[in-house]
């Protein structure tokens, strides 16, 4: 009676398990699985640092244009003493840099304009700035080639060739203005900068840890 007990419970019983080629698939499917998300993440995390990269780019070159703008916007004539006739706002322009008197600080703390210059060093948009000697209620200002009473840099590092001017300079003739090209070596004449109504500031930004590179572009005047 038990043996025949015993041999029922034995048939009931399955000694079938999991098979190598089912362990090998079950394996070879999580690895593809496994892959996928990892491939997934990756591509996540490089669109994120992509997208950050562009943000700072972007607010980078945002700033530089909108400092640049108003100091532009704010620049004016300097009446000289002795003559009818003031010294044009700008200063001294080339492809590369402009230097203009500007009140763009203007307030009670700034009765008179600053002489401003932007320019790249080391790659970066710098500027420069003097305060005048006033002589006989009249602003003078020192030489370019003097040390600056202020310097700072603004945003990160500039990449425009040496044939993508940053600044480039129109009269007033229409409906087309004219564009005037700075002399290579001497930049604007005093007549173009007399004929100068308005600046276009071009500029391409790349950010600190960044591999986008951004252009913002405006015109002032």
């Amino acid at each position: 009676m038990i043996t025949r007990l015993r041999r029922r419970l034995d048939a009931t019983r399955s000694d079938a398990g999991i098979t190598l080629i089912e362990l090998m698939i079950s394996s070879f499917l999580g690895l593809l699985l496994l892959a996928a998300v990892c491939s997934m993440f990756v591509m996540v995390a490089q669109q994120t640092v992509a997208s950050q990269g562009a943000r700072l780019s972007t607010a980078d070159a945002s700033n530089i244009v909108n400092v640049v703008s108003t100091t532009i916007r704010a620049s004016i004539n300097n009446p000289k003493q002795g003559s009818d006739t003031p010294d044009p706002a700008i200063v001294s322009a080339t492809s590369s840099a402009v230097v203009v008197i500007s009140y763009t600080d203007a307030g009670p703390s700034f009765e008179t304009p600053l002489q401003i210059r932007y320019r790249i060093v080391d790659g970066r948009m710098t500027e420069d700035r003097w305060k005048p000697s006033i002589v006989n209620g009249y602003a003078v200002f020192p030489g370019v080639n003097t040390t600056p009473y202020a310097t700072r840099t603004l945003g990160n590092v500039v990449v425009n060739t040496a044939q993508e001017p940053l600044f480039r300079y129109y009269d007033s003739a229409q409906p087309t203005p004219n564009e005037l090209v700075p002399d290579p070596t001497n930049g604007l004449s005093l007549a173009q900068r007399q004929a100068t109504v308005s600046i276009q500031f071009d500029v391409k930004v790349l950010a600190h840890d960044s591999n986008q590179v951004v252009e913002v572009q405006n015109t002032v005047g």
